[in-house]
């Protein structure tokens, strides 16, 4: 089906393949070659080595404790840009006994390290014995300090911190005041390399079935352990700018299978900007390894982004074990999204694309005036390919109530854009949209169903609940798509037409209640499987409930599809089979528009108007119909409405004569209503691509846009 092709369609041909390689600075300050000693001097001060695991401030000469390094390191200031200084740990050899630091506990009293001013790579891949153990790393524990302590502060900016353990500090791990730092690395190696989890492939069907996605190494060669310290973990704040995180464990141990929280968020971006937490890339398209972020058992949210633009976040675990499978949940939200906040990107094509899951309230909150924020390929509440793991969200997958500040995706009014993502198995809804939501799109999506499409994986409520004040939110597959426009000109992403998929949840599959304004549901498969080949997923009260609100659109506009004879498919349409209860029930409300949808085989009325959204609309009256061999179907009938009104009468054929079906949408007619309120319907022509089903149904609208329940069922007869 389309709507998969679009959800797991890969693009690891267009991922960047290039590696690293490091290289021993020249200071830029020394620009004339007087001497071969000058060039040796130059050559030395860039290269600085760790000989000891004690903290007492002592070296001599660019060799001492980790202290004196970055003492030294900081006084030459010889790190450039292009070539940062090298901070090794050459000089010493990890054992189990002997890996960690204990920042203050040597001689020099309990004092944090000093904030790091030079432009350096601190490397603990340098050191002896990390390739025999992958617990091996070098660790920073500062249980030994006091207030708010500090593990690493960048101040230098251009800086890479890479294969160290951070541990225990009271205040962050890792503070970062500067910009275009590197924490962790893309270096793809063997080092440590047997992977904890088994890859997955794609099972929907289309071209991309059978395509490898990522395993996830036990630890990565050069990913940082930033876990259980006082504050956030990572904390990038001040204006610093264009940072970017790759394959570090936030929150948990060197496994990435035990929580070891840090007692703020894992990772909080402040007031900075064009900061990324990436993947790295795999090395080939057959084998794609990808070391993830794991950023997870932290005890406030995993991830905060909050006043910063133009986020960017691919290929991350936010409340998963590194397994893909054991749930560490954040404490609080997977992702909050926050602040003013501009264009945030969640998520790209597999293998980059989020799980955020078994957090204890939403894998991603979207409020105050965010702006701009895209989801994209995220799963929400249910491991990527692995449906068998209990990892709910304790309320929502996604949680929107951002007005969006007045900021539009070029040519559009939306303000947030959840794009081909997975939302199930949470403890509350799919996606919940209220309070003062604006400009709200859901397309392409899976709500309540494993990624096969073909099993239920519920929310334990609502697919979709919107609710509040919310206005303009669109629910469909809807083509363009807001990347075949101008917001992404240089990224290859198709606008995809596929429609979403909402069906297996506990409750409705769509809820729509309160003061809601301007609700479009247009395109999508509710209560069906995959393939929608009358194999029903049901949800397990209604297909779609309004209560209490009025002018929803479900289908097409009023008076979009002239009859003309002629069979159309029309993108506009919603297929409503097989929930337990209505297709559609409209509690209260007027002006709720029910057109050229296909509504059969729910538990009850295919469109259920209760006492507060009835009004004064009757339904049609079919006296006979007539169908040929070839399809071609006419009927006969009547009206009663208002006087001299004009109303859309609607027309289906049916496989079976159950009442309240409109399977198969033939067209429409509109009718003008006498003195009395009287009109005749006389429809001829109607072209049924399914002869077979000859069961006919009607339904009227009103000039206001509310649709009634269908007509009487009659089946049609053979002409003579």
């Amino acid at each position: 089906m389309v709507t998969f092709r679009s959800v797991f369609s890969s693009f690891l041909q267009c991922l960047d393949r290039n590696r690293r390689h490091r290289r021993l600075s020249v200071s830029s300050r020394m620009q004339s070659l007087q001497s071969i000693e000058v060039l040796e001097v130059r050559t030395l001060l860039s290269t600085f080595t760790v000989n000891s695991m004690e903290d007492n401030n002592f070296g001599e000469g660019d060799s001492g404790d980790l202290r004196y390094i970055i003492n030294r390191a900081n006084s030459l200031h010889t790190g450039t840009p292009d070539q940062p200084d090298l901070i090794q740990f050459s000089g010493v050899t990890l054992t189990q006994g002997l890996h960690t630091i204990y920042v203050g506990q040597g001689s020099v009293g309990a004092i944090p390290l000093p904030d790091i001013t030079d432009i350096v790579t601190i490397d603990g891949t340098t050191a002896g014995g990390v390739d025999s153990d992958p617990s091996l790393i070098v660790t920073l524990d500062g249980d030994r300090l006091r207030g708010k302590a500090n593990g690493l502060t960048l101040l230098g900016g251009n800086s890479t911190v890479m294969a160290l353990q951070i541990v225990n500090f009271p205040g962050n791990g890792l503070l970062v005041k500067s910009s275009n730092n590197k924490i962790g690395g893309d270096q793809v190696g063997e080092l440590n390399g047997m992977p904890n989890n088994p890859a997955g492939r794609i099972t929907v069907p289309g071209p991309d079935q059978g395509t490898m996605v990522p395993q996830v190494l036990v630890r990565p060669p050069e990913g940082n352990v930033i876990s259980g310290n006082g504050g956030d973990g990572i904390l990038i704040i001040d204006q610093a700018n264009d940072n970017m995180l790759m394959g570090n464990f936030v929150g948990t141990d060197i496994t990435g299978l035990i929580a070891q929280g840090n007692r703020g968020d894992g990772v909080a971006i402040i007031n900075s900007d064009g900061n990324r937490l990436y993947g790295t890339t795999p090395p080939d398209d057959n084998n794609p390894f990808v070391f993830y972020n794991v950023i997870s058992g932290n005890r406030g949210n995993g991830l905060v982004i909050d006043d910063s633009d133009n986020t960017i976040i691919y290929a991350n675990f936010f409340g998963l074990g590194a397994d893909n499978n054991t749930p560490l949940g954040n404490r609080l939200n997977g992702v909050l999204i926050e602040g003013n906040s501009d264009k945030t990107r969640f998520g790209l094509n597999i293998p980059l694309g989020n799980v955020t899951a078994a957090n204890g309230r939403n894998g991603v909150e979207v409020k105050d005036s965010a702006s701009r924020t895209l989801l994209m390929n995220t799963f929400g509440g249910i491991a990527a390919f692995h449906p068998e793991a209990q990892v709910a969200n304790r309320r929502s997958g996604v949680l929107v109530t951002s007005d969006g500040g007045g900021k539009f995706y070029d040519g559009t009014t939306l303000t947030t854009v959840i794009l081909t993502c997975n939302l199930s198995g949470n403890d509350r809804h799919g996606i919940e949209i209220k309070g003062n939501a604006t400009g709200v799109q859901v397309s392409q999506s899976v709500i309540g169903l494993e990624t096969n499409g073909a099993t239920a994986q519920p929310n334990q409520r609502n697919g979709i609940d919107v609710s509040g004040k919310a206005s303009g939110i669109d629910i469909g597959g809807f083509e363009p798509s807001v990347l075949g426009g101008s917001e992404f000109p240089d990224e290859d992403l198709a606008a995809l037409g596929a429609a979403n998929l909402i069906s297996g949840n506990l409750w409705n599959g769509i809820s729509v209640r309160g003061k809601v304004q301007d609700v479009k549901i247009i395109n999508s498969f509710i209560g069906t499987n995959v393939t929608n080949t009358g194999v029903g997923i049901a949800n397990g009260r209604n297909g779609i409930l309004v209560d209490g609100t009025s002018d929803v659109q479900i289908g097409l506009v009023l008076g979009a599809l002239p009859p003309d004879g002629e069979v159309e498919t029309h993108v506009d349409r919603n297929i409503i089979a097989f929930n337990t209860e209505a297709g559609i029930l409209v509690k209260r409300g007027q002006g709720n528009s029910i057109l050229g949808n296909s509504i059969y085989n729910n538990g009850g009325f295919g469109i259920e108007l209760e006492g507060g959204s009835i009004g004064s609309l009757p339904v049609p009256a079919i006296t006979s119909a007539v169908v040929a061999a070839d399809g071609v179907t006419s009927l006969i009938g009547t009206f009663n409405g208002q006087a001299n009104t004009t109303y859309q009468i609607e027309v289906f054929a049916n496989s079976n004569v159950g009442a309240g079906n409109g399977q198969i949408f033939l067209g429409f007619v509109n009718v003008l209503t006498d003195s009395t309120g009287l009109a005749q319907i006389e429809i001829a022509g109607l072209i049924n691509p399914e002869p077979s089903s000859d069961f006919i149904s009607a339904t009227a609208t009103s000039p206001d846009g509310t649709t009634s329940e269908f007509s009487n069922v009659i089946q049609a007869t053979q002409p003579d």
